[in-house]
């Protein structure tokens, strides 16, 4: 009984731990957060449908002096290819640099990471599409070191 016992409250306490290092931004219409990174916080930024304009600013927390932000699902069109100035946009703006747009098939991938050693602000500008219902982006914010 007593073994049971100890198993179950090492579960929980594991649960609660993970819970709190796992900080998913789910992005309404207009979104605005902040969110510290720590050594083991996984922040996921998820755009949905109705997502006009979503703003996100992590921060690094002790324990952690960079963080990188990788992106999976990127559908973010736009018919300005190299600029990404006639469609939809997303940015990441490191400490101290100027922001980076990306759009179409360019994105933050696991190779190119967007790195930053101080506060990474990250934000999805959209207009709403018919002939686009997917489009959207889901990256996620991880500790780098």
């Amino acid at each position: 009984q007593q073994p049971q016992h100890n198993m179950r409250f090492t579960a929980l306490l594991l649960a609660i731990c993970i819970v709190h290092t796992a900080q998913s931004i789910k992005c309404g219409r207009f979104t605005t957060k902040t969110v510290s990174i720590g050594a083991n916080t996984v922040s996921v930024f998820d755009t949905q449908k109705q997502t006009k304009r979503c703003t996100v600013l992590y921060k690094l927390d002790s324990g952690c002096s960079q963080m990188k932000l990788v992106c999976k699902r990127f559908f973010v069109p736009n018919k300005d290819d190299f600029r990404c100035r006639r469609g939809d946009k997303f940015y990441a703006k490191a400490n101290g640099a100027k922001p980076k747009v990306f759009c179409n098939t360019r994105k933050p991938t696991a190779d190119f990471p967007a790195l930053s050693t101080g506060p990474l602000k990250v934000w999805y500008q959209s207009k709403p599409s018919k002939q686009y219902p997917n489009k959207g982006a889901t990256c996620k914010v991880t500790c780098d070191q």
